[in-house]
């Protein structure tokens, strides 16, 4: 590729990005909102709701998954196409739903994984820019083709706005239940937020479809407006976590957004809320003793813990620290100091406890199995003993032959922590 081409490419993404941020509309929505904004009798808070979403929240949010979708996914795609993740399923009618939502250069990468013809690619990418959905379908149907990587790389695209805004009313609640059962399973901070929000609005946006009264809309309203804050919070930890991953005419672009005076001080909650997050709290954060690892082990039962390798002793207490702590902030395990001395003890056999009969620890990892602890005990023991692993923890549904899928997968929050903290023992000792 040239200097021109290069120029060409990224003028694209770019007018791509405006156009999120502009969020289109379909006409008629369009002329809704008009008529609800010059109502004189509808309420001045449920316009101001209307308004957050159009003018912040919408086009903010709207920013932040094209530049997921379109950059950060793109730029990591060979990891997850090869990473060890669960497999989705998707119908072609699917990927095509979330195709025609991406830059077109996008679609070109995805579409390379698929093993066919160039020309068949390059009719499925017409079909895209067409928006014609029933000759992609047909096409991709009858090339026979495995999707798997595709639907993988579709999997990890986020929705914009335009996928509420041209939904019917039965869709949305199916849409709904289906983001609802999703947070569930995927846990974290952020999302049980979300969670919480979703499962509010669920059941206003239920009762609205067969019931237009003052009261239902008023009371959906309420719902929608904490929603919105809700996500508008999500997005913004994510930027501000990314945020040196942003170009800086990705900033020039979104910044103006968060200057809008209908969110200035809901933004700077999520600041002070966002900035506390990162220190330390004093009474929660657990610490251990800088001696910690010339302790001898105190046990004279080598079975009482795991015993991690000297990954963690060379990388130090303060690091060994912040796992635990960390490890307790996503709710793997309670966030009390009692529990994480425990921890700390069964992983490495020192400074044990004074309690003579030690309580097992409940372990809450994703979708309620031990995927992550499996991987800790995988990758970074060497005296790992799964069975073991059973005595000293409770709750989880154990999963079969040692699987650690989730928590290796190549886009695994938990893995890429671990990562951070010791590269050296994550390169998949087998």
């Amino acid at each position: 590729m040239n200097g021109k081409d290069r120029i060409s490419k990224k003028r694209l993404y770019y007018e791509g990005l405006k156009q999120a941020i502009v969020m289109p509309l379909p006409e008629e929505f369009n002329r809704n909102l008009v008529e609800i904004f010059q109502d004189e009798e509808i309420e001045e808070d449920i316009k101001e709701t209307l308004r957050l979403w159009k003018e912040v929240e919408g086009p903010f949010c709207d920013a932040i998954v094209y530049v997921h979708n379109n950059r950060f996914l793109v730029a990591r795609k060979e990891t997850v196409v090869n990473g060890n993740g669960e497999t989705p399923f998707m119908m072609p009618d699917e990927i095509f739903n979330i195709l025609r939502t991406l830059l077109i250069t996008t679609v070109m990468e995805f579409l390379a994984f698929l093993r066919i013809s160039s020309g068949e690619k390059a009719k499925l990418l017409e079909c895209v820019e067409n928006d014609d959905k029933t000759g992609f379908v047909s096409l991709l149907e009858s090339t026979q083709c495995d999707t798997t990587a595709l639907a993988k790389l579709c999997a990890n695209c986020e929705d914009n706005s335009s996928t509420g805004v041209e939904m019917k009313d039965d869709d949305i609640t199916y849409y709904l239940d289906y983001m609802v059962d999703f947070l569930d399973k995927e846990g974290g901070n952020n999302n049980k937020k979300m969670l919480e929000a979703l499962r509010r609005l669920q059941p206003s946006i239920e009762t609205i479809i067969d019931d237009d009264s003052d009261e239902t809309l008023k009371r959906y309203f309420a719902d929608f407006r904490h929603f919105l804050e809700t996500d508008l919070a999500t997005n913004l930890h994510y930027y501000w976590d990314w945020y040196d991953d942003f170009t800086l005419k990705e900033h020039n672009l979104i910044e103006p957004i968060l200057e809008n005076p209908l969110a200035a001080s809901l933004i700077e909650h999520c600041r002070e809320e966002y900035e506390k997050a990162q220190q330390p709290q004093t009474a929660k954060f657990f610490t251990l003793p800088d001696d910690f690892f010339d302790w001898q082990h105190k046990s004279n039962t080598p079975k009482e813990y795991f015993y991690m390798d000297d990954t963690l002793k060379k990388k130090g207490v303060k690091t060994f620290e912040g796992l635990i702590n960390w490890i307790a902030d996503k709710g793997y395990i309670a966030d009390n100091n009692e529990v994480k001395a425990l921890f700390a003890y069964r992983l490495t056999g020192r400074c044990r406890p004074k309690d003579e009969d030690l309580p097992v620890i409940e372990w809450r990892g994703k979708n309620n199995k031990p995927y992550e602890l499996i991987y800790i005990v995988r990758y970074f023991s060497d005296r790992g003993d799964y069975k073991k692993m059973k005595r000293f923890f409770n709750g989880p549904k154990w999963v079969k032959d040692r699987d650690s899928s989730y928590a290796d997968s190549a886009d695994s929050e938990f893995r890429l922590r671990l990562s951070d903290l010791y590269p050296e023992a994550c390169k998949f000792r087998k």
